[in-house]
């Protein structure tokens, strides 16, 4: 998990993770990552549209999405 988090972080690409909310809610969220240390990430959030803090420890899952391209002519 770790290794999609410093990716998505040094590469600037967007990451879909799963997470474990405060309510021990599982939920779906599209973050841009802008700082990344040992136990948090500060990123901001696509579904709540503002700056968030997310514990590494609640991320379950996480996965690189590479960002809309319209094609020329489709």
């Amino acid at each position: 998990m770790l290794y999609q988090l410093r990716e998505a972080f040094q590469e600037q690409k967007n990451i879909e993770i799963m997470y474990v909310d405060q309510d021990n809610k599982v939920t779906q969220r599209f973050i841009r990552i802008l700082e990344l240390n040992e136990k948090t990430v500060k990123a901001y959030c696509y579904h709540k549209k503002s700056l968030r803090m997310f514990k590494i420890e609640n991320i379950l899952s996480g996965r690189i999405v590479s960002p809309y391209k319209k094609v020329r002519g489709a």
